[in-house]
């Protein structure tokens, strides 16, 4: 039955406790076998009698797409399959964020309070956060709008975000103009994302969700607490990943991305690091030629 075969994966996988305390000798051992290697990157061979797929994707992700990557390697590795990914080059990745924004504290410190109204009297264990009606998002997209024809508003706009976001350079009049800002639907955050961040933040280490309970963290996880990412990272091992930093990125600033290098280099990831003259939002609304060389210097190699 699917309850059975569901059953039988998790028990074949390899727990996270285990997966984060797993001997140095052992980690060697499969890194220095081609074939190992071959298997987790997604090269020709099998993983547990099963054919894996002929291919080897070269990843370029930006901010919260950085540690979805990171999640979605660690875990295949953990399952005993290939993730398919033979290099890895994140820009201005999400994970560690020692530092933040001076507009991001007041959520974080008061989020915790928030959910828990939500839950306790709406019952609702995760909701939207976002412009609920027609006029709001009208009223939000008349202002980007005048932004761009208003070169004073654009210039007070660039100000006040670089006031609230840490010194941040980024074009954010011109992220407001994207065909998905508009009155008929904007993006929006699930309540979730803005717990989780708030928890990087608060216990400074790049870790999985919390659940709340323990109870709730060995249903998802089978321990009491949430992984620990960063200690995993030996994981990625036979995976070339490339940080690249933004100078006056103010949202996750330089020192946030030295950490997964640190973290990486001492688990002995084959990593490197980069910095650009570039805000948050830069690496994609402003990226100038120098960057894209240099991703396509990355993407060429085998």
């Amino acid at each position: 039955s699917a309850a059975a075969a569901t059953a039988a994966a998790i028990a074949t996988q390899t727990s996270w406790d285990e997966l984060q305390q797993q001997p140095q000798q052992q980690q060697q051992q499969q890194q220095a076998s081609p074939l190992h290697s071959r298997q987790l990157s997604g090269g020709s061979g099998s993983v547990g009698g099963l054919p894996s797929e002929p291919y080897n994707l070269r990843v370029v992700c930006h901010s919260l797409g950085g540690m979805l990557m990171l999640i979605h390697c660690i875990q295949r590795v953990r399952e005993g399959r290939p993730h398919h990914v033979g290099r890895l080059i994140m820009l201005s990745p999400a994970g560690f964020h020692y530092i933040i924004p001076v507009m991001f504290k007041p959520v974080v410190y008061t989020w915790k309070v928030v959910s828990w109204y939500m839950r306790t009297v709406w019952r609702q264990q995760a909701f939207p956060v976002h412009l609920p009606t027609f006029c709001a998002r009208l009223l939000a997209f008349k202002f980007s709008i005048d932004t761009s024809k208003m070169p004073a508003v654009g210039d007070l706009v660039r100000g006040m975000a670089r006031l609230l976001l840490g010194g941040d350079r980024s074009a954010w009049d011109r992220a407001l103009l994207m065909p998905h800002y508009a009155a008929a639907g904007m993006p929006l955050l699930s309540s979730g994302q803005v717990m989780h961040f708030s928890q990087l933040y608060l216990t400074r280490r790049c870790q999985l969700f919390d659940h709340g309970s323990a109870a709730a963290n060995v249903a998802a996880y089978q321990q009491a607490t949430p992984p620990v990412l960063s200690e995993c990272y030996h994981s990625l091992r036979g995976v070339p990943v490339h940080l690249v930093a933004g100078l006056h990125d103010g949202v996750i600033p330089p020192v946030n991305i030295k950490a997964h290098h640190e973290a990486m280099k001492a688990a002995g990831v084959d990593v490197s690091y980069r910095e650009f003259d570039y805000g948050h939002m830069d690496f994609t609304f402003s990226a100038k030629e120098e960057l894209g060389y240099y991703i396509s210097s990355l993407l060429s190699r085998k």
